[in-house]
């Protein structure tokens, strides 16, 4: 059984696939069946509760389900679970290890069938994503696809939950932000009589600290305890599975002896099992130990070393070393003690030159900390692997009441215009596994919020791989939303999360970025050039994703759905889409389509009459002359388009200083637009005289 942390690489939202995985596809949107109106906040109506009735298809055994994609409201989208998920694997005949709590493990299995919904509640690392796939499973024969929800909401509700049949679905309702409303618990007991009818299943994952109060009291009956395997049977499974039999016996040895005794969780049995795999024979089994105790030994010893001999100063200028280096692994000398000296600074000590030039060299400084150089790269010992993140953990650990003064020198290494720019990048490297290792949040906020201008790039690269984490990216997939959805994010947070969703994350998990861009847009000036090249470099990679999040923007504006912001959020986005060529190109494809043409004239009309947009229409609509008034094929198109987009004449104001060109003369391109938009006008008003 593998452990949360080592959950596939997300299958992603309509996004790249493999070849077995075909592309999912956005719906219209979803028909309410007959039925109470819904309740707020996810609640019941009537006491009912009302579930999301979002029309899904499936395409082949584990396809990808079909699903809206909403600037505003919530939803909760389904994400495939492959047969190349690391945890399906794991969840195998021959490869799966129950967990120790056999009589709780044969419970789940019953009350997941009798209830159609099972909360696992278990710690993190627990093993117990690995159970619930196992779970569903062998919960029918044949088995449901297999799908996470990666829910988009403002806090944990019912309603946005799918009900389509034959499916089995994990929710992870871990580390949750707020509590959930007072509902949440009824109604997911409504939920699993509804997802029986359709002989389909729920397995949540929560926490032990957080499924408890008066809201999860009527999900009692199905909440499950679990523990982790046990450890020594995991590694032995996955030893078996990787085709190293041989290898079981080293578990007989004395040095393993502690860890069996400790039983440690399936994610710590399943990095020691990957370590011992990579071993190149059994001399390496107890530094593969030293390591798997995550080297505390050896770091007690490097920050106590001179206790005896030396003053508190020197102990604690040698512990600063250490940590700087820990820090700045593999850096510049040079940017190792400027780190060391700035949390000196941060601690009260005056640094001044004299301060300085009496203290010990660099090379003793390197030397008592004992950190070595390969020129002028510093290093800790490069033969104990993970030292120095093992380093960083301690600090975190040994010293909580610090952690706010520690966030602050290490993001202010790295946001220093001195250091060199790689060197800063091994700082933000190592925060961000710090913060992944440690579900640290503040960590990834302060990153955000405190890298600024050309560092801004780091921020971005951290957040990007962040948000595609299998276990810690969905609390930053959520932060980059709650960050758009606050009424006036600073312009620097803005701009990160345009650049993270315009990069491999928004290329990864396009339904994703696309919701949180759209909302960015909302906060930036019409035809903003960083939101023009993050659609464009959307449409290159996912067209189909783009263009069918903005037409569901447009379609939900249309129909009354959405508020003013949403409206403001989508005239931003669809601005930005057509200032490319590529965003036109693909705007242009759907003019045949009589419904999405009439959704593109409304946009453009609404655009037209939006003082704001002034400035960025006209030169957008010059820009689409300039390139189609020569254009044989496409020409007559894009002539008709807009004579449609200008037959109001309340619309044609902003002809006027289209027509006119620089020698005061009357363009022939508008003029023909002016002439078709007049005769369509005149055309319809007589025909609608009786």
């Amino acid at each position: 059984m593998l452990d949360d942390e080592q959950v596939q690489q997300e299958a992603t939202e309509t996004t790249s696939l493999s070849a077995e995985q075909p592309s999912a596809e956005l719906v219209a949107p979803p028909h309410v069946p007959a039925g109470p109106p819904p309740p707020v906040e996810g609640g019941a109506s009537n006491g009912q509760p009302h579930f999301s009735s979002v029309s899904f298809s499936h395409s082949g055994r584990h396809g990808i389900q079909a699903y809206n994609l909403h600037l505003n409201g919530d939803q909760a989208i389904p994400v495939p679970i492959t047969e190349n998920d690391a945890d399906y694997k794991a969840s195998q005949d021959g490869r799966f290890v129950p967990p120790r709590n056999a009589d709780q493990w044969e419970t789940a299995a019953k009350l997941l069938e009798e209830y159609g919904v099972i909360v696992l509640c278990a710690t993190q690392g627990s093993g117990r994503r690995t159970a619930a796939v196992r779970l569903l499973s062998t919960v029918t024969n044949p088995p449901p696809a297999l799908f996470d929800l990666d829910p988009e909401w403002s806090k944990p509700a019912v309603r946005p939950l799918p009900i389509e049949a034959r499916t089995g679905y994990i929710l992870d309702l871990s580390d949750l932000a707020e509590q959930p409303g007072e509902r949440l618990g009824t109604d997911l007991v409504g939920y699993g009589a509804e997802l029986r009818k359709n002989n389909s299943f729920l397995v949540i994952l929560a926490t032990p600290s957080d499924w408890y109060g008066h809201w999860a009291e009527p999900t009692l009956p199905f909440t499950v305890r679990l523990e982790s395997p046990d450890a020594r049977a995991l590694v032995t499974a996955e030893f078996l599975a990787q085709y190293r039999g041989d290898r079981v016996a080293w578990l007989d040895r004395t040095e393993f002896a502690d860890i069996w005794k400790a039983n440690p969780s399936a994610r710590a049995a399943w990095r020691l099992a990957d370590r011992l795999l990579q071993a190149s024979g059994p001399e390496q089994i107890q530094m593969i130990v030293d390591e798997f105790g995550d080297w505390h030994t050896e770091v007690e010893n490097l920050l106590g070393r001179n206790r005896a001999r030396g003053s508190d100063a020197q102990l604690l200028s040698t512990r600063v070393t250490v940590w700087a280096g820990a820090l700045l692994h593999g850096g510049q000398r040079r940017s190792v003690i400027k780190a060391a000296d700035g949390l000196l600074t941060r601690l009260g000590l005056e640094r001044t030159p004299v301060n300085v030039l009496a203290d010990a060299t660099t090379s003793s400084r390197l030397h008592a900390a004992e950190i070595t150089r390969d020129g002028e790269r510093a290093f800790h010992d490069t033969q104990k692997e993970g030292l120095p993140a093992a380093i960083l953990r301690h600090l975190w650990d040994e010293f909580p009441t610090q952690h706010e003064l520690l966030r602050a020198w290490a993001i202010g290494i790295a946001a220093d215009r001195t250091i060199p720019e790689e060197d800063a990048r091994r700082v933000t490297t190592a925060l961000l596994k710090l913060a992944v290792h440690r579900h640290d949040r503040a960590v990834l906020d302060a990153l955000a919020s405190d890298l600024h201008g050309p560092r801004r790039v780091l921020a971005v690269e951290a957040l990007t791989e962040a948000a595609g984490d299998a276990e810690f990216g969905r609390y930053v997939r959520d932060r980059l939303r709650q960050w758009m959805d606050a009424k006036a994010p600073s312009d620097n947070k803005v701009d990160l999360v345009i650049e993270v969703c315009a990069g491999t994350w928004g290329t990864n998990q396009p339904a994703l970025a696309l919701t949180r861009l759209g909302k960015a847009a909302g906060h930036k000036d019409f035809g903003s050039a960083t939101v023009v090249h993050a659609f464009q470099q959307l449409v290159l990679q996912r067209p189909e994703q783009v263009h069918k999040a903005v037409d569901q923007w447009l379609s939900d504006a249309e129909s009354g759905q959405s508020d003013e912001a949403v409206r403001r959020q989508t005239l931003r986005a669809f601005l930005a889409l057509v200032s490319s060529d590529e965003g036109t190109d693909l705007v242009l494809n759907d003019v045949p389509t009589a419904g999405a043409r009439l959704r593109l004239v409304r946009a453009w009309q609404q655009l037209l009459s939006t003082d704001a947009a002034v400035e960025a229409v006209d030169r957008q609509l010059t820009r689409w002359q300039e390139r189609f008034q020569d254009d044989h094929e496409r020409r007559e198109q894009v002539l008709d388009l807009l004579a449609e987009i200008f037959t109001p004449p309340s619309r044609r104001s902003g002809l006027d200083g289209l027509m006119v060109t620089e020698e005061s003369a009357i363009d022939p391109f508008w003029r023909e637009v002016l002439e078709r938009a007049a005769y369509r006008y005149r055309t319809s008003e007589e025909a609608s005289t009786p």
